[in-house]
């Protein structure tokens, strides 16, 4: 038997031809397809060509199948049927969903987010297990590199192309201290700030902050007793010390129902803070992926706008 090549096949005129072989009669066939009749039987003849038998056979009436066209009509069907379902998303249950979900964030996120993520997830998608592994403030490296599906947290000024971001919510920053500490009672002022040292959190190679930018601008400096990459240890390490740790209110919120630790506001303006989640390009359009930032989206809506 002669190969045949399919780059000289018209895959149109193999739907063409499974409509056919279904009517076995060509002003039907051309109807269902919207086509011509004259457009029909032009296809009729290079399918002729292709398949180098007559496949329909004019008999009174009408048409009837030939010996060929019987053999090829249950194949082509099944073929077209496998095709269609090559061009289909694949259909997604999170109820079944297993592997692992990682995502790269700093453990602000994990105790500010994912709270309400995991409910979703363990009522949703038991099978599916979550991992998180430690980024570097404002890195998207484990993005790129494939090591993380989805990054969450402060991100970059420039994204690249590659990259898809959707901000989440908005935080902004107060001092927190433990409840003996000798600023607890009042409000701050530059000078009882700048008075004790600070706990900060420091995930990069290199030294400093933009909150240390901003007391340059100012004309001042604070002096730093710790530096941690852990939102939660760095906080509870406060302890009976005169240490103070400058963190996203809704970390404060969250750390000082305890009674332990106070928030007080800041004695000066910092910009807000914008949480967002970042995916490559290439995890777009995957089902797992899309339920799964949807559930992120969901827990960030759920929070509490008064910061």
């Amino acid at each position: 038997m002669s190969r045949v090549d399919l780059k000289d096949v018209d895959l149109n005129h193999l739907v063409a031809l499974d409509v056919l072989l279904e009517d076995c009669q060509v002003s039907k066939a051309a109807a269902r397809l919207g086509m011509s009749q004259p457009a029909m039987s032009r296809t009729l003849s290079r399918l002729r060509e292709t398949f180098g038998d007559p496949l329909l056979v004019r008999v009174d009436g009408g048409f009837v199948r030939t010996a060929r066209a019987e053999e090829i009509a249950g194949q082509l069907k099944t073929a077209l049927s496998e095709m269609r379902r090559t061009f289909e998303a694949p259909a997604f249950d999170p109820a079944t969903a297993t592997g692992v979900f990682t995502i790269t964030a700093l453990d602000y996120v994990e105790i500010v987010l994912l709270p309400a993520v995991m409910k979703a997830v363990r009522t949703e998608a038991p099978g599916l297990r979550v991992e998180i592994i430690q980024r570097a403030v404002y890195s998207i490296e484990q993005i790129v590199d494939g090591e993380a599906d989805l990054c969450v947290g402060l991100m970059p000024s420039a994204m690249p192309k590659y990259c898809i971001l959707e901000d989440l919510f908005e935080d902004r920053y107060v001092c927190v201290m433990h409840k003996n500490h000798p600023s607890a009672k009042a409000a701050l002022t530059v000078d009882s700030y700048l008075q004790h040292p600070h706990s900060i959190i420091h995930t990069g190679k290199t030294p400093g902050s933009f909150l240390d930018d901003r007391l340059r601008q100012m004309g001042y400096t604070r002096t730093i007793a710790k530096r941690s990459p852990h939102f939660l240890a760095s906080l509870f390490s406060l302890g009976e010390t005169d240490m103070l740790q400058t963190v996203p209110k809704r970390l404060a919120d969250a750390l000082t129902m305890s009674g332990e630790l106070v928030s007080r506001e800041l004695p000066f303006e910092l910009n807000p803070l914008v949480i967002s989640q970042v995916w490559h390009a290439r995890d777009n359009g995957e089902p797992l992926h899309q339920w799964f930032r949807r559930q992120i989206t969901l827990a960030a809506q759920s929070l509490p706008d008064n910061v």
